[in-house]
């Protein structure tokens, strides 16, 4: 999966200009060595040098990277021109779920619904795979990317709070008094369409239930610990991301550890007041002991930040710390249904502990 794109059949689709009327062909099809060159173009055409991906303006990169076990990238081309480009990311170590992610446009071609297309094209070959769901960051300076999503199915669960800075962004939409700019989380399940029991503390069974009733993947959802004589190692193995350019720490649990709570601690302390940093964590929540790390890490200024839902074996929920800038969750330019999430994480982050 992800080494042979010739599965991956091209599609021709004309489409009309809202604004003008003109009418054009779109190829919409997997990436060809040769691409690389459009591609950039397309990203600069909108963020200028400001993509927080900054690896894809390397071409060399990305002809090494878009058909491999992590990618494989899509494009839309009028007439031999990249007019756009789609990718699909996989976590062959964490999870079995692909995002669908980096659709971006040449501004040339707005007004012609090549997002839609791009979006429904690559969802039909998402759909017939053999994965969990689709899992994609949306972002909330539009709401273009959540009402499509929303329209293929895909359900609002969470958000990755804090991803890149404001100040660092170059493209043409506003930005409100954010100093960062955040990611909206949505899940469409696939295959995957029973969670079995997982745990969750009672101020989060509420929102739990509403999202795995949404998505429509039977679960049962225990508040208390039933079990006992479950053991971890003393030590764990973490994955831990940190981009330094856009101020964002991302930690992923590869085997649990007793050292788990201490070691977000320390970032905490590693981290604070050097900047704008955000920290993002995702739990497994298929064990009881998630219940007793919930609480430590409140304690520790962390704070619920949505559900990672049928994404792997193991079923998750997010949890960040946030340091002192203006987030500003009200500025989000949001569909109804992610407003209604983004009320529900608001209060966890008015009532987080600042200590």
């Amino acid at each position: 999966m992800g080494k042979n794109t010739d599965n991956y059949k091209s599609v021709s689709i004309v489409l009309k200009n809202s604004k003008t009327g003109t009418e054009k062909e779109f190829i919409l099809r997997p990436y060809r060595p040769g691409d690389e060159e459009g591609m950039v173009k397309c990203i600069r055409s909108e963020y200028g040098n400001s993509y927080f991906k900054s690896y894809f303006y390397d071409t060399s990169w990305i002809r090494e990277h878009a058909v491999s076990d992590e990618y494989d990238f899509f494009v839309g081309e009028d007439d031999g021109r990249i007019a756009g480009m789609e990718i699909f990311t996989r976590f062959p170590k964490v999870d079995k779920c692909i995002e669908p992610a980096s659709q971006i446009l040449d501004k040339d071609y707005r007004g012609y619904g090549l997002s839609v297309a791009l979006v429904n094209y690559t969802y039909d070959i998402l759909e017939s795979m053999d994965i969990p769901s689709i899992f994609v960051h949306a972002v909330t300076f539009h709401n273009f990317t959540q009402d499509t999503c929303e329209k293929r199915g895909m359900v609002p669960v969470g958000f990755r709070l804090g991803r890149f800075l404001s100040e660092k962004m170059e493209n043409s939409y506003p930005r409100g008094r954010c100093d960062k700019q955040s990611e909206g989380i949505m899940i469409e399940p696939v295959r995957k369409l029973q969670a079995g029991t997982i745990y969750l503390p009672d101020e989060l069974a509420a929102f739990g239930r509403k999202i795995y009733d949404r998505i429509k993947v039977k679960c049962e959802i225990k508040t208390a610990d039933d079990k006992t004589g479950v053991s971890i190692p003393d030590t764990g193995e973490y994955r831990i991301k940190v981009d330094e350019e856009q101020e964002f720490i991302e930690v992923l649990i590869i085997r649990e550890g007793k050292d788990f709570v201490e070691k977000m601690k320390e970032l905490v302390t590693t981290y604070k007041g050097k900047g704008s940093y955000s920290i993002q964590v995702a739990l497994y929540d298929d064990t009881p002991m998630v219940l007793k790390t919930y609480e430590e890490l409140k304690k520790a200024g962390y704070f619920f930040t949505g559900l990672k839902p049928v994404c792997g074996e193991r079923e998750q929920f997010f949890m960040q710390w946030v340091d002192d800038w203006n987030l500003c969750m009200e500025d989000y330019d949001l569909t109804e249904s992610f407003d209604e999430i983004r009320s529900d994480i608001e209060r966890f982050y008015k009532n987080r502990y600042t200590g």
